[in-house]
């Protein structure tokens, strides 16, 4: 049993506001309560925001009570209760929320990065939990993964030069343990046990924390990308945004999805309404940009950033309750170039490459050399098939593999080997037009798994590839199929239509760079040339 001396903690979320909107946040916070009450004299300005909790019958209660003898009708009611402390410390405002009450703190409000920044200052890359990240190529998947255990980071699937780390969890250093416990969770909000009697206490450490910077030191890999705060920059990124969503085939350029499902805060949602919620207002399990489109048309509006900005999104959860409510603009991921450096945007939040990456990045890619003999020179019109037709008839060393696919593996995998074979210098060139990073995303996984098929202990993807290059009847030559290749002997050459790698989005590069770091330390040779 505990004593009356035991420490009383409490598992509690803290927001950070920003300065900006602080009275706008304290100013519907407070319409939103039943009563707000002052906290004791030595904690200045804070105060308790009690919600109204209304009783109510639970939403299954109906449907299960259908299966009840005799009409049955159980009288079973509920409450939900949620609540604020609004905290002032110093420059900082602090919102800790109980209950519901996360549900009433708008994502504008509050600092993107706070809980994140915070727990990279406190926990050692060898104690994660749990490690959420957004990959910023393509699509823009999202993964999230836990250990079982404290583990060190590199046994999480996280890639630096690829992902945009959104949520940590871990043990802190153990010298923060009697302030923050012996977890914490780091996203938005930084969620830990607190020591209710040192509140005070607990604020000083964490502002202390926050405002170190030592999360970059500690962990420089998972600050590739650092939010962007100026307010004059911010302003060009949204209108660099607006010309997507006004120009043409504006969803090829935008992801969707619901800001918590990025950093993992809150319920996830499994349902959305976009506008208005009436009772008639129809749910979908995806956010898709054309059921946006149709919603601003049918208020004969425009696409654009303001429409983005203005459209509300209603997150609902698997029974169809509402757990929160965010605009388009929150949910949008998208990529823009702003005075040569790419910015990317994540659940309302810009964010830009750290100049330490950028650096890293670019000294990598000036690795790349030419290969031994060179391609012709592309007319600028054709398209990649018949440029990687042409350039294969220019001489007879080429050997054209475009579409010749080689069916390999489970199901209907089918791999296609190279684009164009150079057999006397070794080299297999892979011809990519690029159209941002998902497609030169594409001509570094082509690479990939020619490098992990083509160079395998196992014989088998050779044996098929031999079989297809005689399946195709120009009389080539298959003894350089019969023994395993080394990978030293053999040129990897990525070809770029009509740009040099030094002109491609920065995301685009940073796809390039891993591939080249990944290939070199297996001990290939990689080359590069723009034709």
């Amino acid at each position: 049993m505990a004593g009356a001396d035991d420490a009383v903690r409490l598992g509690v979320s803290v927001y950070l506001l920003k300065r900006s909107k602080t009275a706008e946040a304290q100013r519907q916070l407070e319409d939103a309560s039943d009563t707000v009450y002052p906290l004791v004299d030595s904690i200045p300005g804070a105060a308790f925001i009690a919600l109204p909790a209304d009783a109510g019958s639970p939403k299954w209660l109906r449907p299960v009570s259908t299966l009840l003898a005799d009409g049955a009708a159980p009288q079973l009611e509920g409450q939900s209760p949620g609540a604020l402390l609004w905290v002032p410390r110093g420059e900082k405002i602090f919102v800790f929320t109980f209950g519901y009450g996360h549900s009433k703190v708008k994502e504008e409000w509050v600092e993107p990065d706070f809980g994140k920044v915070l727990a990279l200052a406190l926990v050692p890359q060898g104690q994660v939990r749990e490690m959420r990240a957004e990959q910023v190529f393509a699509k823009r998947h999202i993964a999230s993964e836990r250990a079982p255990r404290a583990s060190a980071v590199r046994e999480f699937g996280f890639e630096p030069d690829r992902d945009l780390v959104a949520a940590v969890e871990g043990v802190p250093e153990s010298k923060y343990w009697p302030v923050f416990g012996t977890k914490v969770r780091g996203g938005v909000s930084f969620k830990f046990d607190l020591e209710v009697a040192k509140l005070i206490e607990t604020l000083d450490q964490i502002a202390e924390r926050f405002d170190s910077n030592d999360h970059r030191s500690r962990w420089p890999q998972a600050n590739n990308l650092v939010a962007v705060r100026d307010d004059e920059k911010l302003e060009k990124l949204d209108a660099l945004l607006d010309r997507i969503l006004t120009g043409r085939r504006p969803e090829n350029a935008i992801s969707l999805a619901a800001p918590g499902e990025r950093s993992g805060e809150g319920a996830y949602p499994q349902h959305f309404v976009i506008g208005r919620r009436t009772k008639s207002a129809a749910t979908s399990p995806y956010l898709m940009f054309g059921s946006w489109q149709k919603y601003v048309q049918s208020k004969d509006g425009a696409l654009g950033l303001a429409a983005a900005k203005a459209t509300p999104v209603h997150l609902l959860d698997g029974d169809k309750e509402e757990i929160g409510v965010c605009s388009m603009y929150q949910c949008m991921g998208a990529e823009v170039s702003l005075e040569g450096v790419t910015h990317v945007l994540s659940s309302g939040s810009w964010y830009s490459p750290d100049r330490r990456f950028i650096a890293s990045t670019n000294q990598t890619l000036a690795m790349l050399g030419a290969p031994s003999f060179a391609l012709k020179a592309w007319n600028t019109i054709d398209h990649e098939g018949p440029y990687n037709e042409d350039a294969a008839n220019s001489d007879p060393d080429l050997w054209l593999f475009d579409k010749e696919l080689v069916s390999f593996g489970g199901g209907a995998s089918r791999f296609e080997f190279c684009d164009i074979m150079h057999l006397p210098t070794k080299t297999l060139y892979f011809v990519k037009h690029p159209a941002g990073s998902a497609g030169v995303s594409h001509l570094c996984e082509q690479v990939r798994r020619t490098a992990e098929l083509f160079f395998d202990t196992d014989p088998s993807y050779r044996q098929r590839l031999a079989d297809r290059i005689t399946a195709v009847g120009k009389g080539w030559n298959t003894n350089w199929l019969t023994t395993r290749p080394k990978q030293h002997e053999w040129n990897l050459c990525l070809v770029l239509m009509g740009k040099q790698v030094s002109a491609l989005p920065f995301f685009a590069k940073c796809g390039i760079a891993r591939l080249l770091g990944e290939l070199q330390k297996r001990g290939f040779d990689v080359s590069f040339q723009a034709v």
